[in-house]
């Protein structure tokens, strides 16, 4: 016959989960801040060199995209962050890997769209 946890040990588990999804929005937090900080450097790096490819030029749109999928990231990982603590007090705790998804997939669409663009700079 298996033991049931106490209410003590219940709620020490509950307390260590809670610590983990603080952790994990903070993982979220540095990830969005990393991505606002990476598209303003490569923003003001364009701008800096004077590159003028449009009126607002590629470094600028590539910095704007990043800055967006930053700023993406937090709201994302805010939502994420206050499901899963919802969750925890239901005790009914399933992870999700649809918000994972989506940054992936725009890092992964922003980064194709600037090898791209730096292989038609390079062609003749």
């Amino acid at each position: 016959m298996e033991e049931r946890p106490d209410r003590s040990e219940r709620r020490e588990a509950e307390v260590r989960e809670h610590l983990a999804n603080e952790r994990t929005l903070l993982s979220w937090i540095r990830t969005g801040v990393g991505l606002i900080s990476i598209g303003l450097v490569v923003e003001r790096a364009g701008a800096l060199a004077g590159v003028q490819d449009a009126s607002i030029g590629a470094s600028g749109i590539f910095g704007v995209a990043l800055a967006l999928l930053g700023c993406l990231t937090l709201v994302i990982g805010t939502a994420q962050f206050l499901r899963n603590r919802r969750r925890i007090i239901e005790g009914d705790f399933t992870p999700a890997v649809a918000a994972y998804l989506v940054v992936v997939a725009g890092s992964m669409a922003l980064a194709a769209a600037f090898v791209v663009y730096v292989a038609l700079q390079l062609l003749p």
